[in-house]
């Protein structure tokens, strides 16, 4: 049953459109410990997107485009992964620092491999 789970849910993330709850945005970037710009750069929207999406709290909301894919795999890794979601700040700072010096690829990067691995690179 697991894996067929699991491939349902990879089917999902690779569409460039759905919805979430606001507040499940919410959660997300507030267990990386990311600021509304950072989390806005990484998933290349403009940072009213995000407040949009965290003030609809339980109603659902769309996202389109890369941030689908990538928000709807973090909230997936932390709901099933009681590690991942102790490991979010870890891989929230390592993010942040590569939005510094590294720049907005290395950082979305970075935040993949956390979702599809639950522990920070």
């Amino acid at each position: 049953m697991r894996s067929l789970h699991t491939r349902g849910m990879a089917l999902r993330f690779c569409s460039m459109r759905g919805t979430l709850p606001g507040q499940d945005v919410s959660r997300v970037r507030e267990a990386l410990g990311l600021s509304v710009a950072e989390f806005s750069t990484v998933l290349g929207v403009h940072p009213s997107s995000v407040h949009r999406w965290e003030a609809a709290g339980k109603t659902e909301v769309p996202i389109e485009g890369v941030a689908w894919p990538v928000v709807s795999a973090l909230r997936f890794r932390m709901n099933d992964d009681g590690a991942a979601r102790r490991n979010a700040a870890k891989a929230g700072e390592a993010v942040a620092a590569a939005l510094i010096t590294g720049g907005i690829l290395i950082a979305l990067g970075l935040l993949l491999a956390f979702a599809v691995k639950g522990k920070s690179a």
